[in-house]
């Protein structure tokens, strides 16, 4: 029989496995041997941890979208100026040989 694949099965599992691995994890820190304050100052600190990565990437990630939005800008800006020039102040649309 043919095997019947859902959309979005892999991403579904992919969720469940993380969701799961993290649920396991948080259990495993609070049932440490350590005493529950020392626990409780560890996951504060790995919480500051992580928002200070996540906080980190969030900004490369945005440097990243502002230099590829301008050169979209830049490319649009070109070929606004190659394929409208101005007449009379005005746009007017070159059409090219190779398109008629």
């Amino acid at each position: 029989m043919k095997e019947i694949r859902r959309k979005g099965g892999f991403v579904r599992t992919a969720v469940a496995f993380t969701f799961g691995a993290t649920a396991g994890s948080i259990i495993a820190l609070l049932y440490a041997p350590a005493a529950g304050k020392v626990t409780r100052r560890r996951l504060a600190m790995r919480a500051r941890n992580l928002q200070r990565v996540a906080i980190r990437r969030l900004g490369q990630t945005q440097r990243v979208l502002a230099n590829k939005a301008e050169g979209v800008r830049e490319a649009a800006t070109g070929w606004i100026a190659d394929h409208l020039p101005h007449t009379n102040g005005k746009h007017r649309l070159v059409r090219h040989a190779a398109a008629r």
